[in-house]
């Protein structure tokens, strides 16, 4: 399964079907964001101000709303670069659609077909490190 983010991937409906996809894919747009609520709501439960979450945002990517602070987290396969989410070109539709078919050719081909690869981002290396005392204890 490949999962295609077009704009806001939010809350369970995501987490449990959008993580299931062997290669996630997005748009790369300022409209397209991945986020477990929305900001007011996320300010309310931390006993925070919106402003207070953005800025904590820009230390702590896992917090952010934007694609590429998302994409640093490592469960992009892929990033997709185009002119409009809302408004796509005939471009931006070939390279979505050449994207989709090298995910594809990807998990045909690639021998580790699970989701380890998932762990490589720059913000997931405390899940490698805590993933490693794991198997060092058992």
């Amino acid at each position: 399964m490949i999962g295609l983010i077009v704009g806001k991937a939010m809350s369970g409906a995501f987490l449990a079907h959008g993580y299931q996809a062997s290669r996630l894919i997005a748009l790369n747009d300022d409209g397209v964001m991945v986020h477990a609520m929305g900001k007011a709501a996320a300010a309310r439960v931390t006993l925070r101000s919106v402003e207070d979450l953005e800025r904590l945002a820009a230390d702590v990517p896992p917090m952010a709303y934007d694609i590429a602070s998302y994409a640093t987290l490592g469960l992009l396969w892929k990033l997709v670069d185009v002119a409009s989410a809302e408004h796509p070109l005939v471009a931006d539709l070939e390279h979505v659609r050449g994207a989709l078919v090298a995910a594809l050719d990807h998990i045909k081909t690639d021998p580790a077909a699970d989701l380890r690869s998932r762990l490589g981002g720059v913000n997931r290396q405390a899940s490698s490190r805590v993933r490693e005392k794991l198997r060092a204890q058992w």
